[in-house]
């Protein structure tokens, strides 16, 4: 069981130390000014010290009450926008997609952003996860993209992407010395993904290199850490092509032995097939479908029957 002070009373004290007026706290609250009075001496009996003192015309926290207020301020606002998210859970023109930062960041935001300029009455938040297991936190979620199959009872796991896995480095790394064969990149630093660790010893041996399981190098939590120090210059990194197209087109980064490259199950979208917002998933989908083999879908190019 939690031992909280009374929730009234926190209300009254955060919007008083963030006004740093009893009036103004009571005119946000729409109480009277007496009112929060009563719920600051609540407070400060419960806690059995002064939260307040005087300044000026107004009031000031002490410096104990102070650090006490960050760790409120910061529990209201995760309430708020847990009290939100269970609001708008049964909206059907809002889709949740959870994936991880590395695939948000580098391949499904700027999908999303294109989707929604098209369809701008549905809107798309993403979600990220850490891990690639999923959990009892993935269950309000109306989308799960992964880099591997998934089953659970009641959805349905489609596939959206390949999964082929190259080898990306700097333009300026690469201007000192020539590359001729697949074994010159152990002469440079490797750079590897926790999660991935694997992944070198895997493309050495597909280039028919026998190395040890252990190669050498900075460990990487998410794949676009290892992108980042690859675009510095500071090693090579594995990674998805359907990850770094736009730093392959742009010159940013380039591919190193492009006939070497390592094939993976490929990413795949997890969804309820007993939705209410079904329809709006499937068409979300199928857009990034669309995208990742023939360029993206327009409004034009679908039967648009939008719940709301």
């Amino acid at each position: 069981m939690r031992k909280l002070p009374p929730l009234k009373a926190l209300h009254a004290f955060e919007a008083a130390a963030r006004h740093e007026s009893v009036t103004k706290a009571a005119a946000e609250l729409n109480v009277s000014h007496s009112a929060i009075s009563q719920q600051i001496k609540i407070l400060e009996q419960h806690f059995n010290q002064k939260l307040f003192q005087k300044k000026g015309n107004g009031i000031e926290l002490t410096p104990k009450a102070r650090n006490f207020l960050k760790d409120v301020t910061e529990s209201l606002d995760q309430i708020a926008v847990a009290s939100e998210n269970l609001s708008i859970s049964n909206v059907v023109n809002r889709i949740s997609v959870n994936a991880t930062p590395t695939f948000s960041v580098q391949w499904l935001v700027p999908r999303v952003a294109e989707f929604q300029r098209q369809f701008p009455r549905i809107e798309v938040r993403t979600e990220t996860s850490t891990t690639d297991l999923l959990g009892k936190d993935h269950d309000t979620s109306d989308v799960i993209i992964r880099r591997f199959p998934m089953k659970r009872t009641g959805m349905e796991c489609t596939r959206i992407l390949d999964d082929i896995t190259v080898a990306v480095a700097a333009p300026s790394l690469l201007e000192t010395v020539a590359l001729a064969e697949p074994a010159d990149l152990l002469r440079f630093k490797l750079l590897h993904i926790k999660s991935r660790i694997s992944a070198w010893p895997n493309w050495f041996r597909k280039a028919g290199i026998e190395t040890s399981q252990t190669l050498s190098g900075q460990i990487f939590d998410h794949i676009f850490l290892g992108l980042a120090s690859a675009r510095s210059g500071a090693g090579i990194c594995l990674c998805p092509r359907v990850l770094v197209e736009d730093e392959l087109k742009s010159g940013r980064l380039v591919e190193l032995f492009p006939e070497l490259y390592v094939v993976g199950p490929g990413f795949y979208a997890l969804y309820d097939t007993k939705s209410r917002n079904l329809r709006n998933v499937q068409r979300l989908i199928d857009w990034l479908k669309h995208d990742a083999t023939g360029g993206p879908l327009s409004s034009q190019d679908v039967e648009w029957e939008l719940y709301t």
